[in-house]
């Protein structure tokens, strides 16, 4: 056996293990909390109820939109965008990469609940509901 007939051995090395679990769970557990915490609640890929449109939301700022437009054909549009999480506020700008002013640009109240994200724009109130893809 570990360390027979020392009783004052064993005692150290019980206690060595117990403080290096300890940490080790602490560690672990602080990880998980700051990820909860700082991580983008939107990052994913989005899919509209309605149009089938879809939205890709990086960890990076850029997200991508892909849908139809008026003549039927699909298109790619590339846009930044900023989350604020304390007033739960989505910002799209497509202006910077060259893009109409439109295609979802602007601020938008988010809620996430479950797998379902609905935007609701900030000036008119026109609601969009998207739901995570798997």
């Amino acid at each position: 056996m570990i360390l027979e007939n020392n009783e004052e051995k064993r005692s150290t090395l019980w206690r060595t293990v117990l403080t290096v679990s300890s940490v080790i769970i602490i560690i672990v557990a602080a990880f998980f909390i700051i990820k909860l915490f700082t991580s983008n609640p939107l990052e994913g890929t989005w899919v509209s109820e309605d149009s089938g449109a879809m939205i890709e939301i990086g960890d990076d700022g850029e997200m991508t939109m892909t849908g139809m437009d008026a003549e039927g054909t699909e298109q790619d549009v590339t846009a930044e965008y900023f989350v604020d999480t304390k007033n739960k506020i989505f910002t799209i700008q497509t202006e910077a990469y060259g893009q109409a002013e439109g295609v979802l640009s602007g601020s938008y109240d988010y809620n996430v609940e479950q797998d379902t994200l609905t935007l609701t724009e900030r000036e008119y109130g026109d609601q969009m509901v998207f739901v995570r893809e798997e």
